[in-house]
């Protein structure tokens, strides 16, 4: 009987440690630590434009040839391939306009993917947002402006603002 205390006694003592060994190892897998180094993967340049003053019920186009800024409105450097540009804006909260529209086409393509010229997307008063154009190369991407509009009839100068968020992101 004694030997069965002592048998019972020692087999206490071994699932003792045993328990902090587990203790600790579990400890020690809770206090590691982890480290992340965030990548830039677009440089973003913007232009702001003023179109200037429209009449009552006249539709305008407006192009990089009579508003310089409108050239390379959008311009960006990647440094992967695969970066995706979102094109938010609040074309749905203009007020004064029958039709406004942004062709947003490329003025400068890297790869063979798009060509100079091409419409990348259309932003208007029923479509505001563009969920991603996909900058399948890496190098420099830049985008023109084209933006039609026509104006409704107001009972007094009406200056109106349309806000452009531009953003990149990467899946890799």
């Amino acid at each position: 009987m004694k030997k069965g205390r002592r048998l019972s006694g020692l087999l206490l003592i071994m699932l003792s440690i045993t328990i902090v060994g587990v203790s600790a190892y579990v400890y020690e897998q809770a206090s590691q630590t982890i480290t992340q180094t965030i990548i830039e993967i677009a440089t973003i340049t913007l232009k702001n434009s003023a179109l200037g003053n429209l009449n009552e019920g006249e539709t305008q186009t407006y192009t990089q040839a009579g508003v310089a800024n409108l050239g390379d409105a959008i311009s960006l450097t990647t440094t992967t391939a695969n970066v995706y540009l979102h094109l938010d804006s609040d074309l749905d909260s203009v007020s004064g306009y029958s039709t406004y529209s942004i062709v947003v086409k490329f003025s400068q393509v890297v790869g063979a993917t798009y060509s100079v010229g091409d419409t990348a997307t259309t932003l208007t008063v029923g479509s505001p947002d563009y969920s991603s154009i996909d900058l399948d190369a890496t190098g420099t991407w830049a985008f023109d402006f084209e933006i039609t509009t026509t104006a409704s009839s107001v009972s007094s100068d009406t200056p109106s603002t349309v806000t452009i968020i531009v953003s990149a992101e990467s899946t890799v």
